[in-house]
């Protein structure tokens, strides 16, 4: 055969060191077989196979050092003993690995070998350092996933001024933690948010009024000579009998410029409702009517369009209105303070979403509109209307659903007249007043969202 393996042990027994006590003495032994090369073969660095069995420390390094033709010095501070077996390893890996186990190092030159402690903490040394930069996700929110990965040695840091991860651990766990920082470091995805808030007011409202008073004088008779004057005036009084004008009863002048007896007008006024009148003057008699009626019907609509584009899984808010300021004046043992407060009117949309494996998106909307209502103020200062929907949904990448709606109706019919004359048959009307009231409001509110493409 050309090559020839042969094994030759080299027995050295470093230390023979007896301890007695009661019991007998105890045996502490190094073995070391070393395999070469037959002759001829090209030169290889040999293996070895070794086992230590509770040695000194110190002697196990120098006799591994004269194997390898290496002048070891160890510290004074070094101590302990070493229980290993290797099989076929070179010998600088096996000094590595006893070096390592017990927390050493050394500083070679040449073939002296000086062993000292290691200055890292104990396991330390086999640790590896690695900063992890994160482009798109938070990575104190990353990092907070990743400390059950970490070994009992290892550490996990932030650097926020570069969004990076700072990872020391053992290289394989550094490794996977790499590898899985890379996977969830992906760029999120935008979504477009379109609400349309719609508004629907229509109203009807008819009122019939009528106006009417009467005026006469005359003298009194009696066989063809007068005996004495006399008047009658409806709806209105003289201060004197000398004054030619009257003072209304009921706040208005008819067309002969005398008070109305029955005063129930409709609101018309200026580009609201009509009247019509006349006045019957005949000698000594006196007679003025008027009838207004008034007819209204509106319809609006109001459209309120806002937009807000947000990331996947993070809450956006957009809103639009006013601030309406209030005096407020605090008195305290006498002394009066004044403080302005704001009170909010706007329109607000807050919304939350998360897009599904399958192209849906799930959301927490809450949707609000306060506007302040001039018609009705408190001390000079509007009440709010407020109208709001809060709620979660599930809905397709595009469509648009109906998340809300509120509708309100109102109506009145209201009758106003002169009690009892008023509830004759026909003759009534020219006593009373009537009006009808007919008011619709409707509110909806439309979501449409959008999952924003990536453009290529």
């Amino acid at each position: 055969m050309n090559t020839l393996k042969y094994i030759f042990k080299i027995s050295m027994v470093i230390l023979a060191l007896a301890c007695s006590n009661a019991y007998g003495a105890e045996q502490k032994t190094i073995s070391i077989e070393k395999e070469n090369n037959d002759a001829g073969v090209k030169k290889a660095e040999p293996l070895y196979t070794m086992e230590f069995r509770d040695a000194d420390l110190k002697d196990v390094l120098r006799s591994l050092g004269q194997e390898n033709n290496l002048n070891i010095i160890i510290s004074e501070k070094i101590s302990g003993k070493v229980t290993l077996s290797f099989n076929k390893v070179k010998l600088m890996d096996a000094i590595d690995t006893i070096l390592r186990v017990n927390n050493l190092t050394y500083n070679r030159e040449g073939n002296i070998m000086m062993i000292v402690a290691s200055p890292f903490g104990e396991g330390e040394e086999g640790l590896v350092t690695k900063k992890i930069p994160v482009d798109f996700a938070n990575a104190k929110e990353v990092s907070e996933n990743l400390k059950n990965m970490l070994s009992s040695k290892g550490k996990i840091t932030i650097d926020q001024r570069t969004n990076a991860i700072i990872i020391k651990d053992v290289a394989e766990n550094v490794t996977r933690i790499s590898n899985l920082i890379k996977g969830l470091d992906t760029k999120t995805p935008q979504v477009m948010i379109e609400a349309r808030i719609v508004e629907a007011r229509s109203g009807y409202s008819r009122e019939l009024g009528v106006q009417w008073g009467s005026d006469y004088s005359g003298n009194i008779t009696s066989r063809g000579r007068t005996t004495g004057s006399y008047m009658l005036s409806g709806g209105g009084t003289k201060a004197s009998s000398t004054d030619t004008t009257y003072t209304p009863l009921t706040g208005g002048i008819g067309i002969g410029n005398t008070g109305f007896l029955v005063n129930l007008p409709a609101a018309v006024g200026l580009g609201s409702g009509g009247a019509i009148g006349f006045s019957l003057v005949k000698s000594n008699l006196g007679l003025d009517l008027q009838l207004s009626a008034m007819e209204s019907t509106g319809k609006g609509k109001i459209l309120s369009n806002p937009k807000i584009l947000t990331l996947d899984n993070k809450e956006a808010k957009i809103s639009s209105g006013r601030d309406i300021p209030i005096k407020v004046l605090t008195t305290v043992s006498g002394v009066t303070s004044t403080e302005i407060r704001i009170i909010n009117a706007s329109l607000s949309l807050t919304v939350t979403p998360h897009i599904t494996s399958d192209d849906q998106i799930v959301m927490n909307i809450k949707a609000e509109k306060a506007e302040p209502d001039w018609t009705r103020q408190v001390d000079n200062i509007p009440t709010i209307i407020k109208k709001n929907a809060i709620t979660d949904m599930i809905i397709r990448n595009g469509d648009t659903i109906v998340i809300g709606g509120i509708y309100t109706k109102e109506v009145q019919d209201s009758v106003a007249g002169v009690p009892l004359l008023s509830k004759i048959p026909i003759l009534g009307w020219l006593f009373k007043k009537e009006g009808v009231v007919d008011e619709q409001n409707e509110l909806l509110i439309f979501i449409t969202p959008t999952v924003m493409k990536e453009r290529v």
